[in-house]
């Protein structure tokens, strides 16, 4: 009896890590939310197997940009638009916000406004050819931006 109770318990235990195990590769990856005000926004990674994520210090020379837009109740509250007219899907780091003041304008997850309608928004590690930046192929402003780093990894 005492040896069924003694492997139980091991059994147990051993069942708790392995679920720890899986908890720690799933945040060892980002994920993409959607938040309360429709904002869709990525989980960022800052540690992969103990180790630091840090965001290089470069631009790109043609990065992601646009003009903020955007409008209330839509499903994709803010996006990014051309010179052309095209609208931009975009990923915001967790915390961004959009407010209507009445205009669409975003802030950063410290609070710090980023940009207000008609305002340019500059994608400065993300490069044309990563995405369509379509709703279902967006782009994700991510690594060094807004004077702050926001690691995504897939």
């Amino acid at each position: 009896m005492r040896r069924l109770v003694t492997l139980t318990v091991v059994l147990a235990a051993l069942l708790v890590a392995l679920q720890g195990c899986s908890l720690l590769e799933a945040d060892e990856r980002s994920r993409i939310l959607t938040g309360p005000d429709g904002l869709r926004v990525f989980t960022p990674v800052h540690e992969v197997g103990g180790s630091p994520m840090l965001c290089a210090l470069f631009g790109l020379v043609d990065p992601v940009h646009g003009t903020l837009n955007g409008k209330a109740g839509e499903r994709e509250p803010v996006w990014l638009e051309t010179q052309d007219g095209r609208q931009l899907s975009v990923v915001w780091p967790e915390g961004f916000t959009a407010r209507f003041e009445p205009d669409a304008t975003l802030y950063s997850d410290t609070g710090a406004r980023i940009a207000s309608k008609g305002e340019a928004v500059e994608l400065s590690q993300t490069e044309w050819t990563s995405a369509s930046g379509a709703y279902d192929n967006p782009y994700i402003a991510s690594g060094a931006v807004f004077n702050s780093c926001y690691p995504f990894v897939k």
